[in-house]
């Protein structure tokens, strides 16, 4: 690459900046409640041993190698995978463009969903530090009328696209490096704070008795499955964000570690999250916890508004909310931006605005309830990225770094390893050529409903029924 064209694209001026920005990319909505829940049903403490196994054998490996693939590419996803796969001839080519193609059309279709839900977050934030008059929070019935009112709904999702886009257009280290830096420290924060705020006025050890007591009677194979499903997911793998912020990496000495720290991070945002909110559901009698739209919208705040300061507290928390899906949103844009710049050579403004434009649009289609047949178009869309696009691209580029990235480059990061650097090079390669895929593969299966008839007897309704409610969950 051109020194020109390098200094056009940016690159993050610390490795701090790349850690913090991946971290964003990974926590997201999905963090907030449904990793705190699942972990839950399915055994507690039990459930996150197996899902550390699923981290490692499945999470950790396609981290490493979309980073790598990104930072030895130097480019977008596809320009990266088309760099380092050319000595592959057309069959690298092919898999390059296929790869490169689904995540980019992935991440625009994420994004448009994403951001509707993302819209409710920003809604409720404002709500809670009283700048909406005539609303009270805490009725369960505010987020029925707020994301059913397509006025509502578009305003709130045009609110938190334009967050997004402003971000992505000021560039890598002005944009999203300054906000990354800036945000996450703040997140652990809140969370931090929060957690000693439920330690005096909820129930506190109930909650983390519920997240972290094992339970291995609970631990059948569809807990196993939510495991390794959501490893996957979470860690915003499949849809070239990793690939793109690793292209602005200046060196890659410190890819194992930041790759490791980047899952235990996002694995500790949630079970921070998970301990903040069951804190406060089990301190009014009678209630349970439930996945999806109905905990976050509707339970907490009607809670919070009966604690000490609660009113400050659910301010705080959904500013805490609104930080982990703007950093996820950025993340989205990021991918198609670095391609049309990469490709196109657009300059970023033209690229940022022109395509989250776009987005908008498709995200305003969602927001005021458009129907495809007898599904809507934001259910329609989730299911598209989240059984289909995610999961096979996270598999083509399993296939890529394993078997059509030349050892050279996709073993680099292991090269600057004391001693153990080679043994764990040759378990990546391993694990990246024969253990991931299949372990994706179940991924797909599982999404497509290949084992529901198997599961159906075991699979806990209340996930069940969160899963098809939750759109945009899963990241």
């Amino acid at each position: 690459m051109s020194e020109s064209n390098s200094s056009a694209r940016g690159s993050f001026a610390s490795n701090f900046g790349f850690l913090m920005a991946a971290v964003g990319s990974a926590v997201g909505l999905g963090n907030i409640w449904k990793f705190p829940y699942i972990t839950g049903e399915y055994g507690g403490g039990a459930f996150v041993l197996v899902y550390l196994g699923c981290i490692t054998l499945v999470g950790l490996p396609l981290l490493y190698a979309e980073v790598i693939i990104g930072r030895r590419g130097g480019r977008d996803i596809l320009g990266a995978l088309r760099t380092l796969t050319r000595q592959s001839g057309r069959l690298g080519t092919a898999i390059s463009y296929l790869t490169g193609m689904m995540a980019v059309v992935a991440s625009f279709l994420m994004l448009a969903f994403y951001s509707v839900v993302a819209g409710w977050t920003v809604y409720f934030f404002v709500l809670a530090v009283g700048a909406i008059p005539g609303v009270e929070f805490g009725n369960p019935d505010v987020f029925d009328t707020m994301s059913t009112t397509a006025s509502t709904a578009t305003i709130c999702h045009t609110v938190f696209m334009l967050m997004t886009i402003g971000v992505v257009t000021l560039g890598v280290h002005s944009g999203i490096e300054f906000l990354c830096k800036t945000l996450m420290p703040v997140l652990f924060a809140i969370l931090a704070a929060m957690l000693v705020y439920v330690g005096f006025t909820a129930e506190l050890g109930q909650s983390l008795a519920f997240l972290f007591q094992p339970d291995f009677s609970k631990l059948g194979s569809s807990a196993v499955l939510e495991a390794l499903g959501h490893a996957f997911f979470t860690l915003s793998l499949g849809m070239g964000a990793m690939v793109t912020y690793g292209s602005y990496l200046k060196e890659e000495k410190r890819v194992i570690r930041d790759s490791v720290a980047i899952a235990l991070l996002d694995t500790a945002v949630a079970l921070l999250a998970g301990a903040v909110i069951f804190a406060v559901v089990f301190a009014k009698e009678g209630l349970e916890p439930s996945a999806g739209p109905g905990l976050l919208f509707r339970t907490l705040p009607a809670l919070f508004v009966e604690m000490p300061g609660g009113r400050f507290v659910a301010a705080v928390f959904f500013g805490l909310v609104v930080f982990a899906a703007w950093s996820s949103a950025i993340s989205l844009l990021e991918v198609n931006v670095a391609y049309a710049v990469d490709e196109f050579k657009l300059p970023r403004w033209v690229a940022a605005g022109g395509i989250g434009l776009c987005v908008w649009g498709l995200g305003v289609a969602c927001a005021i309830g458009v129907t495809v047949g007898e599904v809507t178009l934001q259910d329609g869309l989730d299911d598209l990225v989240s059984r289909y696009l995610l999961p096979i691209g996270g598999l083509l580029i399993a296939i890529a770094a394993g078997w059509f990235v030349l050892p050279a480059d996709s073993l680099s990061g292991f090269s600057h390893l004391p001693r153990s650097g080679n043994a764990l090079g040759i378990a990546w390669r391993f694990l990246i050529r024969f253990v991931t895929p299949v372990l994706v593969s179940v991924v797909i299966l599982w999404q497509v409903g290949a084992f529901d008839s198997w599961l159906k007897a075991e699979e806990p309704p209340a996930v069940r029924e969160g899963e098809l409610a939750d759109p945009a969950v899963k990241q």
